[in-house]
């Protein structure tokens, strides 16, 4: 299969107990010794056009970071906090705007690359 132009990407914050203002994105888990996951968003792109494909990811990573907005930096800078972008896509590369990196770093999210 050629899966040029297949990406996957989820954005997630794992912490010890809820985030406040993200509760409605958090996920049950059968353990309350559990981290608490709220996960805020996953899209699938499929995209031959590297551009349009670029501006689809740019776009989705924007309305994951547009949800954790309104939490308080020093909550996600926090211990106990972990923010993640997960992409997995397929042969060739991507790219991602340093405007974006820049967006990700500011709620201390880890980017996870499965390539």
């Amino acid at each position: 299969m050629d899966d040029i132009g297949h990406i996957i990407a989820t954005f997630t914050v794992v912490a010890e107990a809820p985030v406040e203002g993200l509760e409605q994105y958090s996920r049950e888990s059968r353990d309350p010794a559990d981290p608490v996951v709220h996960h805020l968003g996953s899209v699938t792109i499929d995209e031959p056009d590297a551009k349009a494909r670029a501006d689809a990811l740019e776009s989705a990573i924007d309305v994951f970071l547009d949800r954790a907005d309104h939490v308080p930096r020093p909550v996600l800078h926090g211990p106990g906090v972990f923010v993640r972008l997960y992409v997995s896509f397929g042969h060739g590369a991507q790219t991602i705007t340093s405007r974006t990196i820049r967006r990700l770093a500011d709620v201390n999210a880890t980017l996870w690359i499965d390539a």
